[in-house]
């Protein structure tokens, strides 16, 4: 579920003019059990689709442009930002993810990663069911990364992280350092777009989330 929790460092954000809008995605439990459900397995390309429309939404009211959107999400909640970043990267200028899980893909391949078999009701069993693989290939953002105009991404990651291992956020940001570079290396001229910056940053220790916070 979304952080509504107050911090300070929104209030400077809404002071310097920035507008903080959360998107309730489906497969979150903001508006309840059936709302998270609609969006599990199967369902996880409607969480896409919904942060899609809450961005496109912004955009009709005047309220942002994607020159000037940022987003940001933690944990499961890269997914569908990961996905709208391979899908349709200029609508958003900016993304900062924190202890993002990135490989659904692979992680759910590996049974001895401490989390994957409880896992897998939620994402799909990818080894023993070909549908459930050909729905986590379709949307996993590591594995859709491909030569294009990223926008720019921070990811912040934990060392000691027992849900989300440390090794999918790096092969992950390794991945999309080396697409955007073949990007920028086929480009044309006349395209101007300025390269992006992908930033991982490694804390040492700390486990999911933690120990900072991350605002």
């Amino acid at each position: 579920d979304l952080n509504m929790d107050f911090h300070p460092i929104k209030t400077l954000l809404l002071d310097q003019g920035w507008v903080l809008a959360y998107c309730h995605i489906r497969g979150g439990g903001e508006r309840g059990l059936s709302w998270h459900r609609q969006a599990r397995v199967e369902g996880k390309e409607k969480g896409v689709e919904d942060l899609q429309a809450c961005l496109h939404h912004l955009f009709s009211l005047g309220i942002s442009s994607p020159s000037l959107t940022a987003l940001t999400a933690s944990s499961a909640g890269a997914v569908p930002v990961g996905a709208l970043c391979n899908r349709n990267p200029n609508m958003m200028r900016a993304v900062t993810l924190q202890a993002p899980f990135l490989d659904v893909l692979g992680s759910m391949e590996d049974p001895s990663l401490p989390l994957t078999l409880e896992d897998r009701d939620e994402w799909g069993d990818p080894v023993g069911n070909v549908k459930h693989r050909h729905i986590i290939a379709s949307y996993c953002p590591l594995h859709n990364i491909t030569p294009q105009h990223y926008p720019s991404m921070l990811l912040t990651a934990y060392s000691g992280d027992l849900r989300v291992p440390l090794d999918g956020v790096i092969k992950y940001t390794r991945r999309l350092q080396k697409a955007t570079q073949t990007y920028f290396n086929m480009k044309l001229e006349t395209d101007c777009k300025e390269t992006p910056n992908i930033v991982l940053k490694i804390h040492p220790g700390g486990n999911h989330l933690g120990p900072e916070d991350f605002e």
